[in-house]
């Protein structure tokens, strides 16, 4: 696929390069958080350049939405499992390097005044002064609590500085999460079968909606095929991938596959809830 560079996808990918050089030299590297579509520009743009082998996008757990570009020299890589590369944990090259997590978890508790979300968090940790890309997610397993993900460089400056959420006084902490941790975001599974998969075919089943409502979303622009609008409606859809429906929400198409007796396709998929 063809990326599509604008003036802030130059400036990243200028950024990468540079990082890449040092990365040659023998330093590891790390790029700011990412959001998904940047990441998905920069993996098909280091795929080209062949240097996917030495790179691993990390957002401080496996599932992690935003995340950081980490960038190896060859010899770490070479120490390590090429067949475990993409699913080992990033402590094990790192510690060839005698690197730290560049990820550090915060913990902030508030005292149960007030419900909590996570606009809430993002809007009070931003008024710190700090840009976006040194935070990560932001986890809000119930209404007085959330996990944020941040660069470890800036933990200790928020952990002194974050006294309020709004107007509810919270408690800061460094922590740490299981290696299993997913997050608490729910995903609701989906099964259905469409006529194909044709893209107007899966926004229907997905969001529930009529094919010709489905195609109107699509043609408006209001539908995003792996973080990247789609105004095809005719597109066809390969799995695993991300849909975005704006105003209903998120999903992931899981498979779309084996046929039913009368010749449709069984689409197999979950929707963030």
């Amino acid at each position: 696929m063809n990326i599509q560079i604008d003036e802030q996808l130059a400036l990243l990918l200028a950024r990468v390069d540079d990082l890449l050089a040092r990365a040659d030299r023998g330093e590891v590297c790390y790029t700011a958080f990412l959001a998904p579509r940047e990441q998905l520009d920069l993996r098909e743009w280091l795929q080209r350049r062949g240097k996917c082998s030495t790179v691993r996008f990390w957002g401080g757990y496996a599932e992690a939405e935003r995340r950081c570009l980490v960038l190896f020299p060859e010899y770490i890589t070479e120490l390590c499992d090429p067949a475990a590369w993409d699913t080992q944990p990033i402590s094990v090259p790192l510690s060839y390097a005698g690197e730290d997590d560049p990820i550090c978890v915060l913990s902030i508790r508030g005292s149960g005044y007030r419900e909590l979300t996570h606009r809430d968090y993002l809007g009070s940790l931003l008024s710190l002064g700090i840009e976006r890309e040194v935070i990560g997610d932001i986890d809000v397993p119930d209404g007085n609590h959330a996990l944020v993900f941040c660069r470890t460089s800036m933990a200790d400056y928020i952990a002194a500085n974050l006294e309020r959420i709004g107007n509810d006084k919270v408690k800061v902490e460094k922590t740490t999460v299981p290696p299993d941790f997913c997050g608490s975001r729910r995903r609701q599974p989906i099964s259905d079968t469409v006529a194909s998969a044709r893209l107007d075919c899966i926004v229907a089943a997905l969001a529930n909606l009529s094919r010709d409502t489905a195609q109107s979303a699509i043609r408006d622009g209001r539908v995003e095929l792996n973080f990247r609008e789609e105004l095809r409606v005719d597109r066809v859809v390969e799995p695993p991938c991300t849909i975005s429906v704006r105003g209903i929400g998120k999903f992931n198409v899981l498979s779309i596959a084996t046929q039913t007796k009368k010749g449709r396709w069984r689409l197999v998929g979950e929707k963030y809830v």
